[in-house]
C-alpha cells in the first residue's frame, strides 16, 4: 500500500495510465492530508490534470510513475482550458 509520504514526495510527477488502448499522462498536481481519517496511515485525497482532448470515466487505473506504481480509482471533479481533473480520495 502505497503511503501519504510517498505521494507527497511524487507531487508534480506525472503518471501513466492506459483507457480506450491509448496511453494517457496525468501529473499529479496536489496532494491533501485528511485529518481525522480512520485509515491506517491517515487519509489523504490526490488530485491530478489530465488531457483536454479525452474525459476519463471515473473507474480505477493502473497509475505507472517513476517511483510509484498502483491501481487508482478516480473521479473527474471539473474540467477548464488546461484539461480535466480528477480526484482520488484514500480514507
Amino acid at each position: 500500500m502505497v503511503s501519504v509520504a510517498e505521494f507527497e514526495q511524487a507531487a508534480g510527477s506525472v503518471f501513466t495510465i492506459s483507457a480506450g488502448g491509448r496511453q494517457l499522462s496525468l501529473e499529479l498536481t496536489q496532494v491533501r492530508r485528511i485529518e481525522a481519517s480512520p485509515r491506517d496511515g491517515g487519509g489523504f485525497t490526490l488530485l491530478f490534470n489530465g488531457p483536454r482532448d479525452i474525459r476519463l470515466p471515473q473507474a480505477i487505473y493502473h497509475f505507472a510513475g517513476d517511483t510509484i506504481a498502483d491501481d487508482i480509482f478516480i473521479v473527474p471533479v471539473s474540467v477548464d482550458a488546461t484539461g480535466y481533473h480528477y480526484e482520488a480520495v484514500f480514507n
